[in-house]
């Protein structure tokens, strides 16, 4: 059953479209140029390996963005539990993570300035190997938005009962595996700028993000929350909100760095 989140709107019988500004607040890479290249380093198993290399083609056709695809990303558990992307990158990891409620996970770490210096993903074997999600759309629609969500890019609508607009930055199901033309729009709106400087690398050493780097014990400094011991202990920290089957969460490490969590939780969880 698809959940009403927009009551108010639905009641008054006004029309709901995708909305012209789904942004991700205002995350983005800095760069000095009008366009850019940005590594993702592929950490996927070979079963993967399709769903990777398509949302990279696919969110490379923006004139913004490049997506390059490092395709000898280390594959191992331990690399592949932590998904820590060297800075200036984005890693992108399967793994069976557990019973734990989330299908995918994008995080974001952003510099004093508010920009995106690492980014990554994680895809949930554990559901994925299910039938109701052991599928193309799914693999696909999951991929593309985490990855999505990496480069700044929010939802366009987050109403399952509204028509689909053949997005996979759009709630719906059965999912759509593709990115469109709003969200290379916004893509162009959010990259209209240069920086002064670029956070982006195409090579680079150390690491940010991963989802588990926080040293607090749960309930306690960057893990101070309300949001249950399961997500505190996950080093996701405090809950911005939750909407449907997505919800955002950050947290701050002694250095003063943000980390940013969008995860996408399963269908009942």
């Amino acid at each position: 059953m698809k959940k009403h989140f927009l009551a108010v709107l639905l009641a008054a019988g006004l029309p709901v479209t995708a909305s012209a500004d789904h942004s991700w607040a205002d995350y983005h890479w800095a760069r000095t140029t009008s366009s850019f290249d940005l590594q993702v380093i592929n950490s996927t198993t070979t079963d993967w390996d399709p769903y990777v290399t398509q949302a990279i083609a696919d969110w490379s056709k923006s004139t913004k963005l490049n997506m390059i695809e490092d395709p000898s990303g280390d594959t191992s558990s331990r690399t592949r539990r932590k998904c820590s992307a060297p800075d200036g990158m984005v890693r992108i990891c399967n793994l069976d993570y557990g019973n734990n409620g989330w299908l995918g996970i994008a995080g974001i770490s952003l510099d004093a300035q508010g920009h995106i210096v690492t980014g990554y993903t994680k895809l949930n074997d554990t559901y994925f190997t299910q039938s109701y999600y052991n599928n193309f759309s799914w693999k696909q629609s999951v991929t593309c938005q985490e990855l999505g969500h990496d480069v700044g890019l929010g939802h366009q609508d987050e109403d399952f009962n509204n028509e689909s607009l053949f997005s996979c930055m759009d709630y719906q199901d059965p999912p759509y595996e593709y990115p469109d033309n709003h969200d290379m729009a916004q893509l162009d709106t959010i990259y209209g700028h240069v920086d002064s400087y670029d956070s982006f690398a195409s090579d680079g050493s150390g690491g940010g993000g991963g989802g588990g780097d926080c040293n607090s014990p749960p309930g306690k400094g960057c893990n101070k929350s309300d949001i249950g011991w399961e997500n505190s202990n996950a080093g996701w920290g405090m809950s911005l909100g939750r909407r449907g089957q997505h919800e955002t969460f950050i947290r701050i490490d002694p250095q003063g760095m943000r980390h940013i969590t969008h995860v996408t939780w399963e269908k009942g969880h």
